[in-house]
Protein backbone atom coordinates (compact mmCIF):
# COMPACT_ATOMS: atom_id res chain seq x y z
CA UNK A 1 0.00 0.00 0.00
CA UNK A 2 3.00 2.65 0.90
CA UNK A 3 4.36 1.89 -2.34
CA UNK A 4 1.41 2.53 -4.07
CA UNK A 5 1.39 6.05 -2.40
CA UNK A 6 4.98 6.70 -3.41
CA UNK A 7 4.24 5.69 -7.17
CA UNK A 8 1.18 8.30 -7.13
CA UNK A 9 3.52 11.42 -5.34
CA UNK A 10 6.15 10.35 -8.42
CA UNK A 11 4.03 10.91 -10.86
CA UNK A 12 5.21 13.92 -12.59
CA UNK A 13 1.96 15.27 -13.27
CA UNK A 14 1.04 15.17 -9.33
CA UNK A 15 3.86 16.71 -8.57
CA UNK A 16 3.42 19.79 -10.80
CA UNK A 17 0.04 20.21 -9.54
CA UNK A 18 0.87 19.83 -6.01
CA UNK A 19 3.75 22.40 -7.10
CA UNK A 20 1.42 24.80 -8.63
CA UNK A 21 -0.86 24.72 -5.48
CA UNK A 22 2.07 25.32 -3.26
CA UNK A 23 3.05 28.59 -5.14
CA UNK A 24 -0.70 29.72 -5.11
CA UNK A 25 -1.12 29.32 -1.65
CA UNK A 26 2.33 31.37 -0.86
CA UNK A 27 1.22 34.08 -3.30
CA UNK A 28 -2.21 34.15 -1.58
CA UNK A 29 -0.82 34.38 1.82
CA UNK A 30 1.78 37.21 0.44
CA UNK A 31 -1.36 39.85 -0.92
CA UNK A 32 -3.16 38.66 2.38
CA UNK A 33 0.03 39.85 4.14
CA UNK A 34 0.07 43.15 2.35
CA UNK A 35 2.48 42.40 -0.51
CA UNK A 36 2.02 44.78 -3.45
CA UNK A 37 3.41 42.44 -5.74
CA UNK A 38 0.59 40.40 -4.75
CA UNK A 39 -3.20 41.28 -5.76
CA UNK A 40 -6.41 38.56 -5.30
CA UNK A 41 -8.48 39.23 -8.43
CA UNK A 42 -11.42 36.89 -7.31
CA UNK A 43 -10.31 33.52 -6.95
CA UNK A 44 -7.05 34.02 -8.94
CA UNK A 45 -4.23 36.05 -7.87
CA UNK A 46 -2.25 38.52 -10.11
CA UNK A 47 1.74 38.08 -9.40
CA UNK A 48 3.13 41.65 -10.54
CA UNK A 49 6.68 41.41 -12.15
CA UNK A 50 8.31 45.07 -12.62
CA UNK A 51 10.73 43.27 -15.38
CA UNK A 52 8.25 41.95 -17.53
CA UNK A 53 7.37 44.99 -17.80
CA UNK A 54 10.76 46.46 -18.98
CA UNK A 55 11.28 43.32 -20.84
CA UNK A 56 7.82 44.11 -22.64
CA UNK A 57 9.34 47.48 -23.48
CA UNK A 58 12.79 46.31 -24.61
CA UNK A 59 10.69 43.81 -27.37
CA UNK A 60 8.73 46.69 -28.55
CA UNK A 61 11.94 48.18 -29.06
CA UNK A 62 12.79 46.38 -31.73
CA UNK A 63 10.28 47.79 -34.00
CA UNK A 64 7.37 50.28 -33.99
CA UNK A 65 4.63 47.93 -34.85
CA UNK A 66 5.01 47.84 -38.14
CA UNK A 67 2.42 44.86 -38.58
CA UNK A 68 0.12 46.86 -36.22
CA UNK A 69 -2.21 47.48 -39.10
CA UNK A 70 -1.84 43.98 -39.90
CA UNK A 71 -3.41 42.68 -36.80
CA UNK A 72 -6.47 45.17 -37.27
CA UNK A 73 -7.04 43.49 -40.50
CA UNK A 74 -6.68 39.93 -38.59
CA UNK A 75 -9.31 41.08 -35.83
CA UNK A 76 -11.67 42.34 -38.97
CA UNK A 77 -11.23 39.28 -40.52
CA UNK A 78 -11.32 37.16 -37.47
CA UNK A 79 -14.48 39.22 -36.49
CA UNK A 80 -16.40 38.56 -40.06
CA UNK A 81 -15.57 34.40 -39.66
CA UNK A 82 -16.48 34.17 -35.97
CA UNK A 83 -19.95 35.85 -37.27
CA UNK A 84 -20.83 33.97 -40.00
CA UNK A 85 -19.67 30.58 -38.54
CA UNK A 86 -22.36 32.03 -35.46
CA UNK A 87 -25.24 32.88 -37.67
CA UNK A 88 -24.80 29.61 -39.62
CA UNK A 89 -24.83 27.46 -36.27
CA UNK A 90 -27.88 29.50 -35.02
CA UNK A 91 -29.54 28.73 -38.50
CA UNK A 92 -28.60 25.62 -38.47
CA UNK A 93 -30.34 25.12 -33.94
CA UNK A 94 -33.58 25.40 -36.14
CA UNK A 95 -33.74 21.91 -37.81
CA UNK A 96 -31.59 20.33 -34.92
CA UNK A 97 -33.55 17.93 -32.51
CA UNK A 98 -33.59 18.29 -29.06
CA UNK A 99 -32.04 15.27 -28.13
CA UNK A 100 -28.94 16.07 -30.38
CA UNK A 101 -28.94 20.11 -28.60
CA UNK A 102 -25.17 20.17 -27.04
CA UNK A 103 -24.80 20.49 -23.23
CA UNK A 104 -24.38 24.57 -22.16
CA UNK A 105 -21.01 23.61 -20.94
CA UNK A 106 -19.95 22.55 -24.64
CA UNK A 107 -19.69 26.71 -25.03
CA UNK A 108 -17.33 27.21 -22.51
CA UNK A 109 -14.16 26.64 -24.12
CA UNK A 110 -12.24 26.15 -20.19
CA UNK A 111 -10.61 23.13 -19.64
CA UNK A 112 -12.28 21.13 -16.51
CA UNK A 113 -15.51 22.21 -17.53
CA UNK A 114 -15.96 22.12 -21.22
CA UNK A 115 -15.88 17.90 -21.26
CA UNK A 116 -14.25 17.91 -24.84
CA UNK A 117 -11.18 19.64 -23.66
CA UNK A 118 -8.68 17.54 -22.26
CA UNK A 119 -7.17 18.64 -18.58
CA UNK A 120 -3.22 19.18 -18.93
CA UNK A 121 -3.30 19.80 -22.61
CA UNK A 122 -6.45 22.40 -22.28
CA UNK A 123 -4.54 24.54 -19.22
CA UNK A 124 -1.30 24.14 -21.45
CA UNK A 125 -3.07 25.44 -24.17
CA UNK A 126 -4.50 28.24 -22.23
CA UNK A 127 -1.61 29.23 -20.59
CA UNK A 128 0.60 30.15 -23.46
CA UNK A 129 -2.92 31.53 -25.43
CA UNK A 130 -3.72 33.88 -22.80
CA UNK A 131 -0.12 34.86 -22.01
CA UNK A 132 0.73 35.27 -25.88
CA UNK A 133 -2.46 37.47 -25.78
CA UNK A 134 -1.26 40.07 -22.99
CA UNK A 135 2.04 39.87 -24.05
CA UNK A 136 0.95 41.00 -27.41
CA UNK A 137 -1.25 43.73 -25.72
CA UNK A 138 2.06 44.97 -23.97
CA UNK A 139 4.03 44.90 -27.11
CA UNK A 140 1.60 47.12 -28.42
CA UNK A 141 1.32 49.69 -26.11
CA UNK A 142 5.02 50.27 -25.48
CA UNK A 143 5.29 50.19 -29.23
CA UNK A 144 3.04 53.17 -28.99
CA UNK A 145 5.16 55.21 -26.42
CA UNK A 146 2.82 54.01 -23.71
CA UNK A 147 4.61 51.51 -21.12
CA UNK A 148 2.71 49.26 -19.14
CA UNK A 149 1.83 49.99 -16.18
CA UNK A 150 2.15 46.39 -14.52
CA UNK A 151 2.60 42.92 -16.44
CA UNK A 152 2.74 39.57 -14.79
CA UNK A 153 1.70 36.28 -14.14
CA UNK A 154 -2.50 35.30 -13.14
CA UNK A 155 -2.52 32.29 -11.10
CA UNK A 156 -5.53 30.12 -10.13
CA UNK A 157 -4.28 26.91 -8.33
CA UNK A 158 -2.13 26.67 -11.58
CA UNK A 159 -0.28 29.16 -13.70
CA UNK A 160 -3.30 30.71 -16.27
CA UNK A 161 -1.81 32.95 -18.50
CA UNK A 162 -0.97 36.58 -17.74
CA UNK A 163 -1.82 39.72 -17.44
CA UNK A 164 -0.65 43.83 -18.79
CA UNK A 165 -2.03 46.48 -17.08
CA UNK A 166 -2.22 49.58 -19.36
CA UNK A 167 -1.31 53.30 -17.76
CA UNK A 168 -3.80 55.83 -17.50
CA UNK A 169 -2.76 56.94 -20.69
CA UNK A 170 -4.05 54.97 -22.69
CA UNK A 171 -7.83 56.20 -21.93
CA UNK A 172 -6.74 59.77 -23.86
CA UNK A 173 -5.12 57.84 -26.30
CA UNK A 174 -6.05 58.38 -30.75
CA UNK A 175 -8.70 55.73 -31.32
CA UNK A 176 -6.02 54.68 -34.32
CA UNK A 177 -3.64 53.08 -31.41
CA UNK A 178 -6.47 51.68 -29.06
CA UNK A 179 -7.69 50.06 -32.05
CA UNK A 180 -3.81 48.58 -32.60
CA UNK A 181 -3.76 47.80 -28.87
CA UNK A 182 -6.89 46.11 -29.08
CA UNK A 183 -6.53 43.92 -31.93
CA UNK A 184 -2.48 42.57 -31.22
CA UNK A 185 -4.31 40.53 -28.62
CA UNK A 186 -6.14 38.18 -31.24
CA UNK A 187 -3.40 38.91 -33.96
CA UNK A 188 -0.98 36.97 -31.47
CA UNK A 189 -3.32 34.47 -30.99
CA UNK A 190 -4.04 33.97 -34.80
CA UNK A 191 -0.33 34.08 -35.54
CA UNK A 192 0.32 31.34 -32.67
CA UNK A 193 -2.13 28.99 -34.32
CA UNK A 194 -0.74 29.84 -37.83
CA UNK A 195 2.81 28.69 -36.85
CA UNK A 196 1.63 25.66 -34.85
CA UNK A 197 -0.06 24.64 -37.96
CA UNK A 198 3.20 24.84 -39.43
CA UNK A 199 4.77 22.41 -36.59
CA UNK A 200 2.13 20.15 -36.41
CA UNK A 201 2.46 19.89 -40.31
CA UNK A 202 6.22 18.78 -39.98
CA UNK A 203 5.46 16.97 -36.71
CA UNK A 204 2.81 14.75 -38.77
CA UNK A 205 4.57 14.33 -42.53
CA UNK A 206 6.21 10.76 -41.66
CA UNK A 207 2.98 9.21 -40.19
CA UNK A 208 1.40 6.59 -42.12
CA UNK A 209 -0.73 3.75 -41.41
CA UNK A 210 1.45 0.95 -40.09
CA UNK A 211 -1.38 -1.48 -42.67
CA UNK A 212 -4.23 -0.55 -44.99
CA UNK A 213 -7.60 -1.54 -43.52
CA UNK A 214 -10.00 -0.43 -40.90
CA UNK A 215 -9.25 0.52 -37.57
CA UNK A 216 -11.14 -1.38 -34.13
CA UNK A 217 -11.95 1.36 -31.66
CA UNK A 218 -14.64 -0.47 -29.98
CA UNK A 219 -16.18 -3.80 -29.53
CA UNK A 220 -19.69 -4.60 -28.61
CA UNK A 221 -20.39 -6.75 -25.33
CA UNK A 222 -21.54 -10.21 -26.42
CA UNK A 223 -20.52 -10.08 -29.80
CA UNK A 224 -18.55 -12.44 -32.33
CA UNK A 225 -16.12 -10.04 -32.78
CA UNK A 226 -15.47 -9.74 -28.53
CA UNK A 227 -15.67 -13.97 -28.67
CA UNK A 228 -13.07 -13.98 -31.43
CA UNK A 229 -10.57 -11.79 -29.22
CA UNK A 230 -10.72 -9.01 -31.50
CA UNK A 231 -9.46 -5.54 -29.66
CA UNK A 232 -9.88 -1.63 -29.79
CA UNK A 233 -6.38 -1.28 -31.55
CA UNK A 234 -6.46 -4.19 -34.17
CA UNK A 235 -6.72 -3.63 -37.81
CA UNK A 236 -8.77 -5.77 -40.21
CA UNK A 237 -7.56 -5.94 -42.99
CA UNK A 238 -9.20 -8.76 -45.20
CA UNK A 239 -12.90 -9.91 -44.72
CA UNK A 240 -13.68 -13.17 -46.10
CA UNK A 241 -10.70 -13.02 -48.98
CA UNK A 242 -11.64 -9.22 -49.91
CA UNK A 243 -8.92 -6.92 -48.87
CA UNK A 244 -10.24 -4.19 -47.23
CA UNK A 245 -8.31 -0.70 -47.51
CA UNK A 246 -10.69 1.75 -46.08
CA UNK A 247 -14.59 2.34 -44.66
CA UNK A 248 -16.17 1.99 -48.03
CA UNK A 249 -14.79 -1.52 -48.83
CA UNK A 250 -15.21 -2.99 -45.34
CA UNK A 251 -19.13 -1.86 -45.76
CA UNK A 252 -19.22 -3.51 -48.93
CA UNK A 253 -18.07 -6.97 -47.98
CA UNK A 254 -20.16 -6.23 -44.49
CA UNK A 255 -23.47 -5.63 -46.36
CA UNK A 256 -22.85 -8.71 -48.41
CA UNK A 257 -22.58 -10.73 -45.33
CA UNK A 258 -25.49 -12.78 -43.96
CA UNK A 259 -26.79 -13.42 -40.01
CA UNK A 260 -25.38 -17.13 -39.04
CA UNK A 261 -22.56 -17.35 -41.70
CA UNK A 262 -19.20 -17.85 -41.10
CA UNK A 263 -16.98 -14.93 -41.82
CA UNK A 264 -12.72 -15.32 -41.60
CA UNK A 265 -11.35 -12.05 -41.05
CA UNK A 266 -7.40 -11.42 -40.86
CA UNK A 267 -6.23 -8.66 -38.92
CA UNK A 268 -2.99 -6.19 -38.99
CA UNK A 269 -0.94 -9.01 -36.47
CA UNK A 270 -1.23 -11.86 -38.57
CA UNK A 271 -3.97 -13.69 -36.95
CA UNK A 272 -6.67 -15.01 -38.88
CA UNK A 273 -10.09 -15.34 -36.80
CA UNK A 274 -13.00 -17.55 -38.01
CA UNK A 275 -16.48 -16.20 -36.50
CA UNK A 276 -20.32 -17.10 -36.84
CA UNK A 277 -22.07 -13.49 -37.81
CA UNK A 278 -24.31 -12.61 -35.37
CA UNK A 279 -28.03 -10.91 -36.30
CA UNK A 280 -27.62 -7.08 -36.89
CA UNK A 281 -30.37 -6.26 -35.71
CA UNK A 282 -30.00 -7.85 -32.00
CA UNK A 283 -27.57 -5.13 -31.53
CA UNK A 284 -29.62 -2.03 -33.18
CA UNK A 285 -33.50 -3.05 -32.91
CA UNK A 286 -33.43 -1.70 -36.18
CA UNK A 287 -36.04 -3.87 -38.15
CA UNK A 288 -34.02 -3.23 -41.79
CA UNK A 289 -31.06 -4.75 -40.47
CA UNK A 290 -32.59 -8.17 -39.64
CA UNK A 291 -31.36 -10.69 -40.98
CA UNK A 292 -28.12 -8.60 -41.96
CA UNK A 293 -24.54 -10.06 -40.75
CA UNK A 294 -22.93 -8.46 -37.79
CA UNK A 295 -19.11 -8.73 -36.73
CA UNK A 296 -19.98 -6.44 -33.54
CA UNK A 297 -16.86 -3.55 -34.42
CA UNK A 298 -16.81 -0.02 -34.37
CA UNK A 299 -14.11 0.91 -37.29
CA UNK A 300 -12.74 4.03 -38.39
CA UNK A 301 -10.94 4.82 -41.64
CA UNK A 302 -7.27 5.04 -41.42
CA UNK A 303 -6.58 7.33 -44.39
CA UNK A 304 -9.64 9.80 -43.32
CA UNK A 305 -8.72 9.88 -39.84
CA UNK A 306 -5.09 10.43 -40.58
CA UNK A 307 -6.46 13.08 -42.72
CA UNK A 308 -8.13 14.90 -40.29
CA UNK A 309 -5.36 15.17 -38.08
CA UNK A 310 -2.64 15.98 -40.79
CA UNK A 311 -2.79 19.84 -40.79
CA UNK A 312 -0.97 20.57 -44.56
CA UNK A 313 -3.07 22.62 -46.53
CA UNK A 314 -4.09 21.59 -50.20
CA UNK A 315 -5.40 22.34 -52.81
CA UNK A 316 -8.89 21.31 -52.33
CA UNK A 317 -9.50 21.92 -48.76
CA UNK A 318 -7.36 25.40 -48.95
CA UNK A 319 -7.79 27.65 -45.95
CA UNK A 320 -11.82 26.87 -45.25
CA UNK A 321 -10.74 23.09 -45.08
CA UNK A 322 -7.47 24.01 -42.37
CA UNK A 323 -10.05 26.13 -40.39
CA UNK A 324 -12.65 22.68 -40.48
CA UNK A 325 -9.58 20.70 -39.05
CA UNK A 326 -8.77 22.75 -36.35
CA UNK A 327 -12.24 23.12 -35.16
CA UNK A 328 -12.96 19.71 -35.15
CA UNK A 329 -9.69 18.84 -32.89
CA UNK A 330 -11.74 18.12 -29.78
CA UNK A 331 -13.15 15.26 -31.66
CA UNK A 332 -9.79 14.14 -34.30
CA UNK A 333 -7.45 14.93 -30.93
CA UNK A 334 -9.64 13.46 -27.91
CA UNK A 335 -7.01 11.50 -25.23
CA UNK A 336 -9.05 8.87 -24.83
CA UNK A 337 -7.86 7.47 -28.81
CA UNK A 338 -4.17 7.93 -27.71
CA UNK A 339 -4.10 4.35 -27.45
CA UNK A 340 -5.57 3.59 -30.46
CA UNK A 341 -3.37 6.16 -32.56
CA UNK A 342 -0.36 4.42 -31.54
CA UNK A 343 -1.44 1.12 -32.60
CA UNK A 344 -2.96 2.13 -36.07
CA UNK A 345 0.23 4.42 -37.02
CA UNK A 346 3.54 5.19 -37.14
CA UNK A 347 5.09 7.35 -34.85
CA UNK A 348 5.20 10.83 -35.06
CA UNK A 349 8.56 13.15 -34.79
CA UNK A 350 8.76 13.40 -30.54
CA UNK A 351 5.67 11.79 -30.14
CA UNK A 352 1.97 11.08 -29.97
CA UNK A 353 2.45 13.31 -27.12
CA UNK A 354 3.87 16.31 -28.60
CA UNK A 355 1.67 16.18 -31.45
CA UNK A 356 -1.34 16.38 -29.14
CA UNK A 357 0.25 19.14 -26.87
CA UNK A 358 1.00 21.28 -30.06
CA UNK A 359 -3.08 20.87 -31.70
CA UNK A 360 -4.47 21.54 -28.20
CA UNK A 361 -1.93 25.31 -28.66
CA UNK A 362 -3.29 25.31 -31.92
CA UNK A 363 -6.92 25.19 -31.25
CA UNK A 364 -7.21 27.26 -27.64
CA UNK A 365 -5.14 30.02 -29.84
CA UNK A 366 -7.77 30.17 -32.64
CA UNK A 367 -10.62 29.55 -30.28
CA UNK A 368 -8.99 32.39 -28.03
CA UNK A 369 -8.71 34.76 -31.04
CA UNK A 370 -11.92 34.00 -32.26
CA UNK A 371 -13.58 34.98 -29.00
CA UNK A 372 -11.94 37.73 -28.82
CA UNK A 373 -12.49 39.35 -32.05
CA UNK A 374 -16.36 39.10 -31.69
CA UNK A 375 -17.85 42.29 -31.16
CA UNK A 376 -19.01 41.69 -27.69
CA UNK A 377 -18.24 44.13 -25.32
CA UNK A 378 -15.40 43.94 -23.14
CA UNK A 379 -13.76 42.11 -25.19
CA UNK A 380 -11.19 42.77 -27.64
CA UNK A 381 -13.81 42.88 -30.92
CA UNK A 382 -16.28 44.75 -28.80
CA UNK A 383 -13.96 47.42 -27.59
CA UNK A 384 -11.84 48.03 -30.57
CA UNK A 385 -15.42 48.39 -32.60
CA UNK A 386 -16.52 50.75 -30.18
CA UNK A 387 -13.36 53.28 -30.50
CA UNK A 388 -13.64 52.60 -34.32
CA UNK A 389 -17.41 53.70 -34.08
CA UNK A 390 -16.62 56.84 -31.95
CA UNK A 391 -14.00 57.72 -34.11
CA UNK A 392 -16.21 57.53 -37.20
CA UNK A 393 -19.14 59.50 -35.15
CA UNK A 394 -16.51 62.39 -34.68
CA UNK A 395 -18.68 65.22 -36.00
CA UNK A 396 -22.16 64.48 -33.92
CA UNK A 397 -22.44 66.14 -30.40
CA UNK A 398 -20.24 64.59 -27.52
CA UNK A 399 -23.41 63.49 -25.76
CA UNK A 400 -25.67 62.46 -28.98
CA UNK A 401 -22.64 60.07 -30.08
CA UNK A 402 -21.97 58.26 -26.84
CA UNK A 403 -25.71 57.55 -26.66
CA UNK A 404 -25.23 56.09 -30.18
CA UNK A 405 -22.42 54.51 -29.79
CA UNK A 406 -23.40 52.60 -26.38
CA UNK A 407 -26.66 51.10 -28.28
CA UNK A 408 -24.48 50.01 -31.31
CA UNK A 409 -22.06 48.09 -29.17
CA UNK A 410 -24.86 46.96 -26.11
CA UNK A 411 -26.85 45.60 -29.50
CA UNK A 412 -24.25 44.08 -31.16
CA UNK A 413 -23.07 42.19 -28.24
CA UNK A 414 -26.38 41.22 -27.34
CA UNK A 415 -27.11 40.19 -30.72
CA UNK A 416 -23.45 37.98 -31.06
CA UNK A 417 -24.54 36.37 -27.38
CA UNK A 418 -27.89 34.95 -28.92
CA UNK A 419 -25.79 33.26 -31.34
CA UNK A 420 -23.75 31.84 -29.12
CA UNK A 421 -26.45 30.89 -27.21
CA UNK A 422 -28.50 29.78 -29.91
CA UNK A 423 -27.67 25.76 -30.58
CA UNK A 424 -28.15 25.51 -26.57
CA UNK A 425 -31.74 27.37 -26.54
CA UNK A 426 -33.38 26.87 -29.61
CA UNK A 427 -34.26 23.23 -29.94
CA UNK A 428 -34.93 22.73 -26.11
CA UNK A 429 -37.43 26.28 -26.72
CA UNK A 430 -39.17 25.20 -29.77
CA UNK A 431 -39.17 21.61 -28.19
CA UNK A 432 -40.79 23.04 -25.16
CA UNK A 433 -43.24 25.65 -27.63
CA UNK A 434 -44.36 22.56 -29.88
CA UNK A 435 -45.34 20.25 -27.01
CA UNK A 436 -47.14 22.94 -25.23
CA UNK A 437 -49.71 23.25 -28.08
Amino acid sequence: MGAQHCLVLADPATVALVACLLVYLYAMWRSFAGDRRFALYGPAVLVRCSRCAEAIKRLAAFGRLRAAWLGVAAWLAGMVVGMAMLVESAANSFALPPEQAPSPTLLIGLPGINPLIPLWYGLLGLAIAIAIHELAHGIALAANRLPAKSAGLVLLGVPLGAFVEPPEEFQNAKPSVKVKVFSAGPFANFTTTLLTILLLSQLMAGVRPVALGVGVVGVLQGSPAELANIKPGSIIVVVNESKVVDLESFLAVMSKARAGSTATIALNDGRVVKLTLADKYDFTKNPEDRGQGFIGVSVVDLKQLLDEMSFSPTISGGVLGMLRKLLLIPFSMNPSALPYLQSFYTTPSGSWEVVYATAWIAWINLAAGLTNALPIVPFDGGSALKVALEATLKGIPEIKKKRIVDLLSTSLSLLTVALILAPVVVPRLRALLLGSL
